[in-house]
């Protein structure tokens, strides 16, 4: 049965498939377009605001930091007016509001502009921008709803890829004013009418249901199994390495390359074939999966039904250890590698190689979460966390930097899935935005603090090793409470 959309609801166009997968689209460029107001995008303007207005770094670092709290604790409120207002009108202010920002920050003449700035970047950008489609999404996405995440993080790995070295190339043409202009402008030129025309609030505002179940693809739909089947799968995958091995000799050095397909061979590898057989063994069950995360009949909790159950908490703690520990070794990256010997740009590949091996992971994981318990895969999340703060324990040289960043990247994928996944699945979709609200809050408020203990045990013990040691807590408890948080039951 076909649901009657309202007549000044119908898309703008009528693709042959589901229409979701446009809004993921849309939502994936979301979380693109959030990165004006990112610490990988607004730290390298940090250096011009220095010279320009002859502040010291601890001076702006306290601005960035109390701007950041501030967005933190307003996040709450965007998340009620999501539900108020629906995702549709929600991306367009929010977008038109990250703009008003940018073209504010061009403007900045002293701290308190600065302040403000900084404050409307972080409610704006890093907070709202990443709020609005990990409730979008999951409107349109019941039993592929990890799958269709995984997708959207696509915008998640380009926007830090890209942002820093385009920030860097405008500001050296233009200047860093003329960069925050330029960003204002294709928000407002590119993404605002992107939101309007193709975001629909849910499936029934179109006549559509979750996963498009009332519609008969005419299309074929692939798997992974069916695509690593064919020989433009390989071929492609293949060039991919070709290029990324060139990259890495031409930058770097013959033994970055060499690392990198020891890890393909030695982990990667294991890890695929281990996942395929998991795929063979469920083939049977493919043409009808069971996700064990969905109830038949879904369940919507309002935020203080959901306050009030252990699983609330203990997963709302969880979803902030990663903004907090990531927040605070990104901060400092380059410190770190130089406090064992390392250059800047050793520091610099990490990163890459977080991007380049979290982007193909969240894939495998978007698949997992649609048939094991999302708590199982938060805890394994938080294993391997543990497992990567050791190896940066340990590094010492290129090659131990390398793996901690292929390490660190395959985390990075687990955990951009899980934790978003987490809200809609336990407590359902119709009060997410209230929900994922106070938790967006919460990581924003994290992410404030994660640099703040690195620098204090810098300057207490001249270096970063007894800090690893105590962040080392955060991800062992963590992943202690995620297995004692599965799915709450409603109360009668």
């Amino acid at each position: 049965m076909k649901l009657k959309p309202p007549s000044n609801d119908l898309p703008l166009v009528n693709p042959p498939f589901f229409y979701g997968w446009i809004i993921v689209f849309v939502a994936g460029l979301s979380v693109f377009f959030s990165g004006p107001g990112q610490t990988y995008s607004i730290s390298i303007f940090i250096d011009h605001y220095i010279a320009d207005f002859d502040y010291s770094r601890s001076y702006v670092s306290g601005i960035y930091s109390t701007a950041t709290l501030c967005a933190g604790f307003t996040l709450f409120l965007v998340g009620r007016l999501v539900d108020r207002f629906g995702q549709r009108a929600m991306m367009a202010v929010v977008a038109s509001m990250l703009a008003v920002a940018c073209f504010w920050n061009a403007l900045l003449t002293g701290a308190i502009m600065m302040f403000i700035g900084i404050f409307l970047l972080r409610l704006f950008g890093q907070g709202s921008m990443t709020l609005l489609p990990n409730t979008l999404v999951p409107q349109w996405f019941r039993a592929k709803r990890g799958r269709a995440l995984s997708l959207m993080t696509i915008g998640g790995f380009a926007s830090p890829a890209l942002f820093p070295p385009l920030n860097t190339w405008l500001i050296d043409q233009m200047g860093w004013r003329a960069a925050w202009v330029f960003w204002g402008i294709l928000l407002v030129a590119v993404f605002v009418p992107l939101a309007i025309l193709f975001v629909r609030n849910q499936p029934k505002d179109i006549g559509e249901v979750p996963d498009g179940d009332n519609r008969k693809a005419r299309q074929r739909h692939w798997s992974f199994m069916d695509a690593a089947r064919t020989k433009v799968f390989w071929i492609v995958l293949a060039g991919l390495l070709l290029i990324i091995s060139v990259w890495l000799i031409n930058r770097y050095s013959w033994m970055s390359a060499i690392t990198l397909w020891a890890v393909i061979v030695l982990v990667i590898t294991p890890a695929v074939s281990l996942f395929v057989r998991y795929l063979n063994k469920k083939r049977d069950d493919r043409s009808s999966p069971v996700n064990p995360n969905i109830e038949e009949n879904e369940v919507n909790w309002t935020l203080k039904e959901a306050m009030r159950t252990r699983t609330f908490w203990f997963i709302l703690f969880a979803v902030s250890v990663p903004a907090l520990v990531n927040t605070g070794v990104t901060f400092h990256i380059v410190s770190i590698a130089d406090g064992k010997g390392l250059s800047p740009e050793t520091a610099a590949l990490i990163l890459s190689l977080m991007a380049i091996f979290g982007f193909p992971v969240s894939f495998i994981v978007g698949y997992l979460v649609d048939r094991i318990s999302v708590h199982y895969i938060l805890a394994v999340t938080f294993l391997g966390h543990i497992i990567s703060l050791v190896i940066l324990l340990f590094t010492n040289s290129a090659v131990m930097a390398i793996i901690f960043g292929v390490m660190w990247g395959i985390v990075n994928g687990f955990e951009r899935i899980t934790l978003s996944i987490v809200w809609p699945n336990y407590f359902g979709r119709e009060h997410l935005g209230s929900i994922k609200g106070l938790a967006q809050t919460c990581m924003v408020v994290s992410s404030a603090f994660g640099p703040l203990p690195f620098g204090l045990f810098y300057d207490w013990f001249g270096g970063y090793q007894e800090i690893l040691l105590v962040m080392l807590l955060l991800p062992v408890t963590a992943g202690i409470l995620a297995l004692f948080a599965p799915q709450p039951t409603y109360p009668d």
